[in-house]
């Protein structure tokens, strides 16, 4: 049983982290030409996709636990079994 534990603590910390890199990336991309557009300079842009990246970072592992959550009360279960 312990063993067990230890699998599901590592999958737990690793899914939190694919969530957080992965919300990063996805907004990043489209972030990217909505701040190329509205701000006034190339430096601007990079400094609000940096702050953007670092937000998301922040908060897309949670965002995936409220997902974990939400699908759990609504009775939707993964389809996909670790191996």
């Amino acid at each position: 049983m312990r063993k067990n534990n230890k699998y599901i603590r590592y999958f737990v910390n690793r899914k939190f982290a694919v969530d957080a890199v992965s919300m990063a990336i996805f907004w990043v991309i489209v972030y990217t030409p909505v701040f190329l557009y509205t701000s006034k300079s190339i430096d601007a842009a990079l400094v609000g996709l940096g702050s953007s990246a670092v937000l998301e970072i922040l908060f897309g592992g949670l965002y995936g636990k409220f997902n974990d959550w939400f699908r759990r009360k609504a009775g939707v279960k993964d389809k996909i079994k670790p191996s």
